[in-house]
């Protein structure tokens, strides 16, 4: 078995010169760099990287608890691509992360605290959700680093990465609008499913709908639980509330395939409704027709947190200021003009 010491024989360093490199230490010159790494290239040398983090004392693992239970966890595709950019990067910073789903909400904080308890993991990355603020203040008492996605209580100013999807709402409304649709549905998010809501798609379509002189009708509004079953039921029954409306903006990919096949259950036609998908996950983008959509930058959410605690890990690092990512809007459909009904 090779051995640092076969490394920096053929590189013609010291020992600890080879664990400089490997630790990408700047005390080392380029030039000797690239030796040693030629030499384990050469030697297929591969460090022991247990023993290494044991030495340091951390065990180069970030968890990921997911407070919403596996039924849930492993069928939405929003969050499937926000953990897809945790891992891109906490992978190639050397880590490894371990996805943790409590069955229930109430068990996140032991959950959390089992990961973190004998520094099983050196930090945690934590949805946002009821009680999650009890946690928070648990592991600021603890020492124990985390990072959130999202903002849970409003007082927080640090270790998060939010998203604001008050730009994309309002850009997708003012597309509707433009379009001659008066009439125009929201299935929202449900304020319970996270503990601190600033209601962001509501506030970005209400704000178009002022600009545009329209009155906000608030049973125009559904909330639901970002999945395909309350897509579906929720637009059913805002349909038969509303049979007037034209178009309908969705919080979630999975609302919006819902939605679409309650359209064709009821027996609409496809230019009946103008759907606005609400994440712009791969999915929907391959769709036909075309989905006009809300972009919401779960991959790059993802990948914001892992390169967050990572930093936060490597750097010894409490708190680091948070940061809020924005959402866009993509027109697809090429229509130009609305059903005839909408003008009635």
């Amino acid at each position: 078995m090779t051995t640092i010491y076969d490394v920096a024989k053929l590189a013609r360093v010291s020992a600890k010169t080879v664990s400089r490199v490997l630790n990408e230490s700047h005390l080392v010159a380029e030039e000797t760099r690239q030796r040693v790494l030629e030499a384990i290239e050469k030697l297929d040398y591969h460090p022991n990287v247990m023993a290494a983090s044991l030495k340091r004392n951390r065990s180069n693992m970030i968890g990921f608890v997911v407070p919403y239970g596996s039924d849930f966890v492993f069928q939405d595709p929003n969050m499937m691509e926000q953990l897809r950019g945790t891992h891109d990067y906490v992978s190639a910073a050397g880590f490894e992360l371990i996805v943790s789903v409590p069955r229930h909400k109430k068990d996140a904080l032991q959950e959390a605290l089992r990961l973190t308890k004998n520094r099983n993991v050196d930090g945690v990355i934590l949805y946002p959700s009821y009680g999650i603020d009890q946690i928070i203040k648990e592991f600021q008492t603890k020492n124990l680093r985390y990072v959130t996605l999202g903002i849970c209580y409003e007082q927080q100013k640090s270790n998060f990465v939010e998203v604001d999807q008050t730009p994309g709402s309002y850009l997708a409304t003012k597309y509707l609008l433009s379009l001659g649709h008066c009439r125009i549905g929201l299935l929202n998010k449900s304020p319970s499913f996270f503990m601190y809501n600033r209601d962001d798609l509501l506030r970005g379509y209400t704000m178009a709908l002022k600009e545009a002189g329209i009155d906000y009708v608030p049973s125009l509004v559904r909330e639901g639980d970002f999945t395909f079953e309350d897509g579906y039921e929720q637009f059913t029954r805002l349909y038969k509330e509303h049979p007037d409306l034209t178009a309908v903006i969705c919080a979630s990919d999975p609302m919006t395939y819902g939605l679409i096949r309650a359209t064709v259950d009821m027996g609409l036609e496809p230019d009946d409704i103008h759907v606005v998908a609400g994440d712009n996950l791969p999915l929907t983008q391959k769709l036909f027709p075309h989905l006009s959509s809300i972009t919401n930058p779960s991959y790059a959410q993802g990948w914001e947190a892992g390169k967050m605690i990572v930093s936060i890990v490597n750097e010894g690092r409490g708190e680091v200021p948070g940061i809020t990512l924005s959402t866009e809007f993509i027109a697809r459909d090429t229509r130009s003009v609305v059903n005839s009904k909408e003008g009635n």
